[in-house]
């Protein structure tokens, strides 16, 4: 130790070196993405990995929405047609974060579909098309319904920015419920 002081316990092993540099062990090892089922590089990995995390809400309004009006603050996106736009009580005070505006896909009642307009700071507008959607159906923001999911790693691409700022940014906002 740079100070003589005692270090009982030596851990440098993230993740990805817990995977990749087994030297790299020490005593302990600080698994942070893998514990949520996560890839830590963007290649596949050599181990078997299931996520453990989502992030599910209740859609809590429906409008028709006629062609050229927009939608969200700023007027980002407007329809080309008229189409049924639900509205999720999510946000970026959540940690659903605004870059996701125009970006995200959401799964609502076994089917994705595109976030549209500013993600706002407690709501998030998503356009339904020509299915069904009613209040207090379920819309999944991470997680798998039917043929579909939609991963942290989808989050984090389509937000340009990485895993870990994903699942840190979600705030205390969201209830947690646990599963065994």
């Amino acid at each position: 130790t740079r100070h003589n002081l005692p270090m009982p316990k030596q851990h440098i092993a993230n993740s990805a070196a817990i995977m990749a540099l087994p030297e790299s062990h020490l005593d302990l090892v600080r698994p942070g993405l893998l514990l949520y089922g996560v890839a830590p590089t963007p290649e596949p990995p050599d181990i078997e990995i299931r996520p453990v995390l989502s992030w599910r809400t209740e859609v809590i309004y429906f409008k028709v929405v006629e062609a050229g009006s927009p939608v969200s603050y700023g007027g980002t996106w407007a329809p080309t047609h008229p189409t049924r736009i639900v509205t999720l009580p999510v946000g970026y005070a959540d940690g659903y974060r605004r870059a996701l505006s125009n970006q995200a896909q959401i799964i609502i009642n076994d089917n994705l579909h595109n976030v549209v307009g500013r993600v706002c700071m407690d709501q998030t507008m998503v356009d339904i098309g020509t299915t069904s959607a009613y209040n207090g159906d379920q819309a999944i923001l991470i997680g798998a319904s039917g043929d579909h999911q939609i991963s942290v790693q989808d989050l984090a691409q389509w937000s340009d920015t990485i895993p870990y700022e994903i699942l840190t940014a979600i705030t205390a906002r969201v209830p947690r419920r646990w599963h065994p």
